[in-house]
């Protein structure tokens, strides 16, 4: 075994590089999609249950994230990338808040998103 990989060590190194360039483009082309679940997660979150429960609110978009995201997705964003995410879209819904809309219009928000077509 060790001598086949001394044998084959540069194609073993650009299979590698090639993989983790790929995971790497795959990551890149969905965060726009994984920010649109976390944003529709965020405000059904704020509509369940209200104010004042930041860590319930918190706790029910990672549970959901995980149970809508492929097993791949979730293990190429990071815990810090996604509570940059989640704090994106809780500022995001605060400021949509202030100009005196409210969540109606959200409505079934998370349906809208086609996850079929974005995988």
């Amino acid at each position: 075994m060790l001598e086949f990989i001394k044998l084959n060590l540069s194609s073993i190194v650009v299979v590698l590089l090639f993989g983790i360039g790929l995971l790497f483009l795959y990551k890149r082309n969905k965060k726009e999609f994984v920010k649109q679940v976390v944003l529709s997660l965020v405000v059904q979150a704020e509509k369940a249950l209200g104010g004042g429960t930041g860590e319930l609110k918190y706790a029910m978009v990672v549970e959901e994230l995980y149970k809508a995201l492929p097993l791949i997705l979730t293990m190429l964003i990071s815990k810090k990338e996604l509570d940059n995410m989640i704090e994106g879209s809780v500022q995001y819904l605060k400021d949509y808040l202030k100009k005196d809309k409210d969540l109606l219009g959200y409505e079934d928000e998370y349906r809208r998103v086609n996850f079929a077509s974005e995988l």
